[in-house]
């Protein structure tokens, strides 16, 4: 009975997670990190290290690529889900499983040079307006520093939708949040796109980039992805 009981529990550590449900991994496309390429593949160092994990853990999983907000509100929705690659806040810490680190990026205030705007800390950059995209680290990293909604704070839906305020409603806002490989890759793609000014960078503690699951997916199923990420790096 005993070598039974073993020898099941063997057989369920080795099965794959679809058989008990298929893990939902969320995700956005984010130049330089995980993207689709010139020939539709979805690639990139981020992705690269899950799909690797989640293979070494036997871990069957289904890839959902969308917007950020949706990607972010989806993960909170779904409790065998999980999402990457996803800046590591206070503020979120209590609302995920954090399961490993991936990377990290540069990120910085940006403005129009001919605003001529300079400041030395985060608690500075509250005398202007700043875009922010929905859910992404730099809306959650302000508003955890006091940042109101409306008087210091424009929230946008999309990384498109921010450069075209950028470009045709300039007199709105002051400043924006980006990665660099995002505005890098904006101003290769769209020859159209301002030439910005970097103002101010973020420090590295809120820029840190992790796989991370919903709170309610199973300890087991946490510890099996640990082990993957584990055996790959």
């Amino acid at each position: 009975m005993v070598n039974r009981l073993a020898a099941l529990y063997v057989l369920l550590c080795l099965m794959p997670i679809s058989a008990f449900g298929k893990l939902t991994v969320f995700t956005e496309n984010l130049s330089g990190f995980q993207y689709y390429n010139e020939h539709g593949k979805f690639v990139g160092p981020n992705f690269d290290k899950v799909h690797r994990a989640l293979s070494a853990a036997n871990i069957d999983y289904e890839l959902n690529v969308l917007g950020w907000s949706l990607a972010y509100n989806g993960v909170l929705r779904d409790p065998n889900a999980c999402i990457f690659s996803l800046a590591r806040l206070p503020m979120r810490e209590p609302h995920f499983k954090w399961v490993a680190k991936l990377s990290y990026f540069t990120a910085y205030f940006y403005a129009l040079p001919e605003k001529q705007i300079k400041f030395e800390s985060i608690l500075a950059a509250k005398e202007y307006k700043t875009a922010v995209i929905e859910n992404n680290f730099s809306h959650h990293y302000l508003t955890q520093h006091g940042f109101k909604l409306g008087a210091q704070l424009l929230v946008i839906e999309n990384v498109d939708r921010l450069f075209h305020i950028m470009k045709q409603r300039k007199h709105v806002l002051d400043l924006i949040v980006l990665n660099e490989m995002q505005y890098k890759t904006q101003r290769e793609i769209d020859k159209t796109t301002p030439e910005l000014s970097k103002v101010f960078k973020f420090k590295q503690e809120a820029t840190s980039l992790y796989f991370a699951c919903n709170t309610k997916i199973s300890d087991d199923t946490i510890a099996k992805i640990k082990t993957g990420f584990e055996a790959v790096n």
